[in-house]
């Protein structure tokens, strides 16, 4: 369950809350919705929609920490949407609930770069989430995860 939660650590460092208004989205707005459409699709097992929102760099960070807490039984060749999938159905109902529940605070944006605060409650505590911008944000260190 410790090793669960780690990897759901992970990736709960990408959730947030939504945002709004009728012209176009700040930097910090599409950060952080970014953030909580990781977290809404990591919560409900989403694999395509999840890896979508991860750099190669942070897709591969997840799949290792997922093939390591599988202490063999899963795959190294496992896809980043595969391993959503198994934190998805290993993680119990309390990790669920901190994905689902996790809180954005401050972001920080830095030209192509940004970082946001993720709060997920007892199970993650804060967090801190690195973002890059090419055409689209995408969530670039999936904290607890990084080496």
């Amino acid at each position: 369950m410790r090793l669960v939660a780690c990897v759901a650590a992970g990736v709960l460092s990408v959730v947030g809350a939504g945002c709004g208004g009728s012209s176009a989205p700040s930097a910090e707005q599409q950060v952080k919705q970014v953030l909580h459409n990781y977290l809404s699709a990591q919560a409900s097992g989403d694999g395509q929609t999840a890896c979508a929102l991860l750099t190669p760099t942070a897709q591969s960070q997840l799949v290792g920490a997922v093939v390591k807490a599988g202490k063999g039984l899963v795959s190294a060749t496992t896809s980043c949407a595969d391993a959503v999938g198994l934190v998805r159905a290993v993680a119990g109902a309390q990790v669920l609930a901190a994905l689902n529940g996790a809180q954005i605070g401050q972001v920080q944006v830095h030209g192509n770069s940004a970082t946001a605060e993720v709060t997920g409650g007892t199970v993650f505590g804060r967090q801190q989430v690195r973002l890059v911008k090419s055409s689209t944000w995408m969530i670039d260190g999936v904290p607890g995860l990084a080496g």
